[in-house]
């Protein structure tokens, strides 16, 4: 029974080990082709078109990994409807909520004269982009590469459909440990020169929203909706903050 526990730690351990080497190594190699284009015709303040590239780009390699997968592992990474009318309540339960935390936030912050300003002005190109890569981008691809592929590998891989629980509010194992994962993405290093930085009021909002996400995932048994609530909560969040930073002028 004891060599039984070692091996299964084991194995989790090396799990999580190399879907985190692999969730890295998307991101950097994302950054490194998006870094091979101008972007100034189209977007001269680089605020929306090379991220958008670098998420295409990850996305694309945690598609190729997924296939794989789940052509040699039979594996269900949930590309799907799945349950509808689970996700769909889940999903409106979710943007009901976020869209009356957003205003509250926002709200308080534009009466203590603590509204953002950006360094960009706020035209029709630069509030369709980047709308445009929350809504239809952002949540794309970090819910394949950060939702569907590691709680798709972990249940396959250490999981099992009797001891999928975890806590009271039925959040298992692998949901928490993908967004832990989810919420490492977030922290911006780098090798040469060696530098680490991080945001940790947005650490701590990945690793919620990661924990929601994978929640409505695994019981919807469906991505699909992840991936609405991922950009919907994007596009209230930063689409509000325009409005709110508009009208504060």
């Amino acid at each position: 029974m004891i060599n039984c526990k070692r091996s299964q730690t084991c194995l989790s351990i090396v799990a999580i080990t190399l879907l985190l080497i692999f969730q890295q190594f998307a991101s950097k190699v994302g950054n490194l082709i998006a870094s091979c284009f101008n972007y100034k015709a189209i977007d001269e303040y680089n605020i929306f078109a090379y991220i958008s590239v670098h998420h295409i780009v990850q996305m694309l390699i945690a598609l190729l990994a997924i296939i794989k997968l789940n052509k040699k592992y039979k594996i269900d990474f949930g590309f799907s409807m799945g349950n509808k009318k689970l996700g769909m309540k889940y999903l409106l339960i979710f943007t009901v909520a976020v869209l009356i935390f957003t205003i509250i936030s926002y709200g308080i912050r534009y009466f203590s004269n603590q509204i953002i300003h950006y360094d960009y002005p706020l035209n029709a190109k630069n509030v369709i982009g980047t709308l445009g890569f929350q809504l239809l981008l952002s949540g794309t691809s970090e819910e394949v590469l950060f939702r569907a592929l590691p709680i798709g590998v972990l249940t396959f891989w250490i999981g099992s459909n009797k001891e999928r629980k975890f806590t009271k509010l039925n959040i298992s194992r692998e949901v928490i440990i993908a967004a832990v994962l989810f919420a490492i993405a977030h922290i911006r290093w780098t090798i040469n020169p060696f530098s680490i930085d991080m945001n940790y009021l947005q650490l701590i909002y990945c690793y919620v929203l990661g924990i929601v996400d994978g929640k409505v995932y695994q019981e919807s048994n469906s991505v699909l909706y992840p991936i609405i609530m991922h950009g919907i909560s994007n596009v209230i969040m930063v689409g509000l903050g325009y409005i709110f930073s508009i009208i504060s002028v």
